[in-house]
């Protein structure tokens, strides 16, 4: 974009009001921390309209670069943190990709215009029905939402060419990184012992799993298991998931 086409956006920006004004700042904070994927960039900021997975209180909220709560102690992430974990799924339209963590279903609608489909597992059911709901609404007509134990994955629709999570675990499950495809990558924010958070990056190659450490990050946890009705954080976990185990991975930091 040369600088007669910029000014032109900001103006056009401007007289259009609040919202396209704060999607153009948005644009420039994604592009000035280095999201440089054309297709990640027209998604997040003309393909799928964030204001809608937002609660109505905060809509005036929706572009800014910032977490914003979508109830039962659950969040939509930072746009940043989107476009950047979606950046490094490397998408591409002909292949699939995995989400743990449906949520609002905003990140599920952002892969859904950079991949052929996007299978989406959620843990709670009012949440998974209302992001169905939202998706139908908005015509995602290649995104699968099922309720289930993010640990476990979907291994009948296995394999995967990305795997994304949206919640932190302290490990990570070997179960997803099964259902990888060769040449894939799981992206997800790791919880270390410390209670640090960082997004990581695990690549199924040739020469094994590979590992990147990246941005530290803030999630929330990965919890394992569908709650229960004594409440949100209660849990019955499958005997399928046990146990967790973090895989030998060869690192290239």
């Amino acid at each position: 974009m040369d600088g007669a086409e910029a000014s032109t956006e900001v103006r056009d920006a401007f007289h259009a009001g609040p919202m396209a004004q704060a999607k153009l700042t948005l644009g420039m904070q994604l592009r000035v921390r280095g999201i440089t994927n054309a297709h990640v960039l027209s998604a997040m900021l003309d393909e799928v309209p964030r204001e809608r997975f937002v609660i109505q209180s905060m809509a005036d909220r929706a572009y800014e670069d910032v977490t914003l709560p979508i109830g039962l102690g659950q969040t939509i992430s930072q746009p940043f943190i989107v476009a950047l974990m979606s950046q490094l799924l490397e998408p591409s339209p002909g292949k699939t990709v995995l989400e743990i963590g449906t949520g609002c279903g905003y990140q599920a609608a952002i892969l859904a215009k950079l991949f052929e489909h996007v299978y989406s597992i959620e843990r709670h059911a009012d949440l998974a029905e209302t992001a169905r709901e939202r998706l139908r609404q908005l015509d995602c007509t290649n995104i699968s939402v099922h309720l289930g134990d993010g640990f476990l994955g979907l291994p009948d629709l296995a394999p995967f060419d990305a795997i994304i999570l949206t919640a932190a675990p302290r490990k990570v499950p070997n179960a997803l990184l099964n259902q990888l495809s060769f040449g894939g990558r799981l992206v997800m924010p790791l919880e270390l012992e410390n209670g640090d958070q960082f997004l990581m990056r695990y690549t199924n190659s040739k020469a094994g799993l590979f590992e990147e450490k990246l941005n530290p990050v803030r999630f929330v946890p990965m919890i394992q298991g569908l709650p229960v009705k004594n409440g949100p954080q209660a849990t019955e976990i499958s005997r399928e998931s046990l146990p967790i185990e973090s895989p030998k991975v060869d690192s290239i930091l």
